[in-house]
């Protein structure tokens, strides 16, 4: 287990106080005692990713051990951080046991020489093979989409002084899988607070603009928001004046002049693909560096150009958003960051596009007073939306929450291992699985509705992915005593989509029909393509739909009459994202039901290319 002595981390952006974590993270501390608890072991602890580091948000265990020439418990070692290169490397040295990596000891080539915490026994004098050892580790790192490495759970110290056979393995894969969701959601609540923070210092930006006559005077107004908003050292704009005429505006004391500047000159070219692709770009020195020895001519060029650019402007690194509105391309704005600083990233990429969409309006609005007001009613409107969606998801987590709140109280009464104890921590876990599928929803409703946000479009073979969900829903089906059958052809079937967004499309189906099905009922998922097009159907024999709910049911936050059998509602978002990720895909969503026989909803989907 690594840790580094303890410090004073510097507070990401959304936390509070003097430290990042001056106390664990609730939800990944509960995760981290059930490994010790309920598993078995001595030690756990579950570390978020902070650029190049780690830092141990939850950690559980009296254990003590020695890190760094000092004795410290695994408790302790809440808030230190440690750099991301000890993980990587101890997974090189692991054994793959799933979500599970298992680092050897004979394997270990790193022991305690950077100062790893390690456990104060003699455990390395072993007598049995199967004993474990004090330099024997456990991981499971947690990716996210891009694949990235954004935490991981580490786990020491077996109380029965064995290696872990098939069945704590098996326990020790659904814990890991169990944090991963746990840590992303984590890490997007932080993203969403910080993306927050931003969007105040965009409003100020907005004020602040408004307030001014031209143009230049709103750049001049805006620099200090979007400074302190997207962390940037400077920045420079180069847009059009509605007139037809260059605006150019770079921070106090950035040496940029366009006319003298090939790649600014370039840049302009490429604003207008970058503006309708909804892409932003990311330029760092050490790339330019690798490309001016590339075999291309052209490339060789345009990194000579880019070093002098930066040398130019003091920059190691820049951050390229289009400006502009609709479909209409207005120029760029350009962040920089000095060396020493952390390097752009896609995520504050995302977010610096915001400003670019809020330049675009400004460019064509500064002097109108009539678009202030349509802003101000679209504001009022947000408001409203903002205020509904509030009410309903309030209402929606108020019974899980109470019932957890309850649930927590009543197992400190009971005695630790009883059947009693054992049936309220499943009561929590389900109230907690509950919790997150409605998160779940409200994400990606968050996401299907941000226009900026476009699916990522691969081919996608419907026939292996209905298998997939086919198997990850078996064992829920047959816990609720409902019969699951697929049915596809033996052929691969494409369509041009984005993977995860039909997947959950998909998911949603297979769990709206399960949650409305009787024990002993059947649910049908099956796919069948015609020329063009391809239809993904959920069937089941059901309470079914009442004919006068079945034109509101794709509407956002709407829960009909039908009694939900095989568990409670959702938050009402289900059947709405099935729908919106038709739309994102040039599809439609068709629904058959009749009261008391059973309910059939179809995804139909353009065909990409039939194997």
């Amino acid at each position: 287990m690594t840790s580094t002595p303890p410090q004073r981390p510097d507070a990401p952006r959304g936390a509070s106080g003097d430290e990042a974590y001056a106390a664990p993270d609730p939800g990944l501390q509960l995760i981290a005692e059930g490994v010790t608890q309920l598993v078995g072991f001595g030690a756990a602890v579950i570390n978020i990713r902070r650029g190049d580091e780690f830092e141990i948000v939850a950690a559980t265990g009296d254990e003590i051990g020695r890190t760094a020439g000092s004795e410290t418990t695994v408790s302790e070692m809440l808030g230190t951080r440690f750099p991301v290169s000890v993980v990587t490397d101890l997974l090189e040295m692991s054994v793959d046991w799933g979500d599970i990596k298992f680092v050897p000891h004979e394997k270990n080539t790193i022991g305690e020489a950077e100062g790893y915490w390690v456990p104060d026994t003699d455990e390395d004098l072993m007598k049995r093979p199967e004993d474990w050892h004090r330099l024997d580790e456990l991981l499971a790192p947690f990716y996210d989409e891009d694949g990235e490495l954004v935490g991981v759970l580490s786990v020491d110290r077996p109380l029965s002084g064995h290696r872990p056979g098939r069945r704590q393995q098996r326990i020790l894969n659904r814990f890991a899988r169990q944090a991963k969701r746990a840590v992303l959601l984590t890490l997007h609540r932080e993203y969403l607070e910080e993306r927050a923070n931003n969007l105040l210092e965009a409003q100020a930006f907005l004020r602040e603009a408004n307030s001014q006559l031209g143009l230049t005077g709103v750049l001049e107004a805006a620099h200090d928001a979007m400074s302190r908003g997207l962390d940037a050292d400077g920045l420079y704009v180069q847009t059009d004046d509605g007139d037809g005429a260059a605006v150019a505006y770079a921070s106090p004391g950035v040496n940029w002049d366009p006319s003298e500047h090939a790649l600014a000159a370039g840049q302009s070219y490429r604003d207008s693909n970058l503006w309708r692709e909804g892409q932003h770009a990311i330029v760092n020195r050490d790339l330019l560096v690798r490309l001016r020895d590339h075999r291309d001519p052209e490339r060789r060029k345009f990194a000579v150009f880019g070093i002098e650019f930066l040398d130019s402007v003091g920059a190691d690194s820049l951050l390229v958003v289009p400006i502009g509105v609709e479909t209409t391309s207005l120029g760029h704005l350009v962040l920089l960051r000095s060396a020493g600083r952390p390097r752009w990233t896609d995520a504050e990429g995302r977010l610096a596009m915001e400003f670019g969409r809020d330049f675009g309006r400004i460019v064509l609005t500064s002097n109108a007073y009539t678009r202030e007001r349509d802003l101000a009613e679209r504001l009022a409107t947000a408001d409203k939306v903002h205020s509904r969606l509030i009410e309903s998801v309030a209402q929606e987590l108020r019974y899980p929450l109470t019932a957890l709140t309850t649930g927590i109280n009543a197992i400190g009464h009971e005695e630790r291992g009883s059947p009693t104890w054992f049936q309220q921590v499943g009561n929590l876990i389900s109230r907690s699985d509950q919790l997150v599928s409605m998160v779940d929803d409200l994400l990606l409703f968050s996401r299907f509705s941000d226009p900026s946000s476009r699916p990522t479009l691969t081919y996608v073979n419907l026939s292996s992915l209905l298998e997939e969900v086919h198997e990850q829903r078996t064992y829920e089906a047959e816990k609720r005593g409902i019969e699951v059958s697929l049915d596809v052809p033996n052929h691969d079937v494409a369509v041009m989509g984005d993977r995860s967004e039909l997947k959950a499309a998909i998911l949603r189906l297979v769990d709206n029909a399960l949650v409305y099905t009787h024990r002993g009922g059947r649910v049908r998922l099956y796919l069948v393509a015609s020329a063009n097009e391809v239809a993904v159907s959920v069937a089941d024999n059901g309470v079914g739909i009442p004919a006068a709910e079945q034109l509101q049911i794709f509407t956002e936050f709407y829960r009909g009459t039908s009694k939900a059998v095989g568990g409670r509602k959702g938050v009402g978002l289900g059947l709405s994202i099935v729908d919106r990720v038709a739309r994102r895909h040039d599809g439609r969503v068709t629904l058959r039901s009749e009261p008391g026989t059973g309910t059939r909803v179809s995804l139909v989907l353009p065909l990409g290319r039939v194997y």
